[in-house]
């Protein structure tokens, strides 16, 4: 059995995974993936429970799923938290993603709504004890990641939900998905700054980093150039992040995802962080 340190270094250590997609199951994209990216520089996410049949196998995978809240004082049946771990070891994930939420539901690709945590005096160590079970289990790295707060639920400052993500990173020795759009919306929700609340993980290991395909909703949109300002104010802060994931929004339209796909492999191809030069650093 994988030790819990061993478990961590395999997702904060090694090779950068580069730009990472996700998984659509159709022959269109799957015809886009094997036409226009490189196993060299892109990775696959798959989203957990899904069709994993037709998932290239000469592309490095990572899994993320939203089957799993973390943070709800109730879990999944023994049935599905099974299936989402052997899922990823099937597609040989470096990692799992799970967000701190006390709901989650998804069909395999789109994620239904995530309500962020409700405080209670048990929740940071409950978290944790499930994450280290779920690591001793099943052998597989895990990571965690913050949903975007609207509402704050009994007065609870919303800079709390960072500080409560930092201190389960280092006291459970587990790595953060830092997803910007959540962050993004979040900031606007509660007229915060969005590098404030980026501030507050200063010092926690950042493994991943989530960018919006085409903003946050049909009414929060931002404009790709705004999405990449963020992104490179991240990797600043953060430069030590194994892998930069590219979110397909719920309402885009795979087209629009793609040409976004491009955009950004464009952008890291002549810029400072380029991926796999001679320091390996994206």
């Amino acid at each position: 059995m994988k030790t819990e340190t061993l478990l961590t270094n395999e997702a904060i250590s090694g090779k950068r995974l580069g730009i990472g997609v996700a998984w659509i199951d159709s022959p269109e994209y799957l015809e886009f993936i094997n036409k226009e990216l490189d196993p060299a520089y892109h990775y696959i996410e798959v989203h957990l429970p899904s069709n994993i049949e037709n998932v290239p196998s000469n592309f490095e995978k990572i899994a993320h799923c939203s089957t799993l809240p973390l943070a709800d004082l109730h879990e999944p049946t023994r049935k599905i938290i099974k299936d989402v771990f052997q899922q990823a070891k099937e597609i040989e994930a470096h990692w799992i993603g799970e967000h701190l939420s006390i709901l989650g539901t998804t069909d395999g690709l789109q994620f239904g709504y995530i309500f962020a945590p409700i405080k209670d005096e048990d929740l940071k160590s409950r978290v944790i004890r499930r994450i280290k079970r779920y690591q001793e289990t099943y052998g597989i790295p895990f990571v965690i990641e913050l949903g975007p707060r609207y509402h704050d639920w009994g007065g609870v400052d919303v800079l709390e939900d960072y500080i409560l993500l930092k201190e389960i990173s280092i006291e459970a020795n587990i790595p953060i998905i830092l997803d910007i759009p959540h962050t993004w919306a979040t900031a606007k929700a509660f007229n915060k700054s969005f590098e404030e609340l980026l501030s507050f993980l200063k010092g926690a290991h950042i493994a991943e980093i989530h960018i919006g395909a085409s903003g946050v909703s049909n009414k929060g949109q931002i404009s790709f150039e705004q999405s990449w300002n963020q992104l490179v104010i991240c990797l600043d802060m953060f430069p030590d992040v194994r892998g930069i994931t590219i979110e397909l929004g719920k309402n885009t339209k795979t087209e629009d995802y793609c040409h976004t796909i491009r955009e950004v492999s464009k952008r890291f191809q002549s810029s400072k962080w380029r991926i796999n030069d001679e320091n390996n650093r994206l």
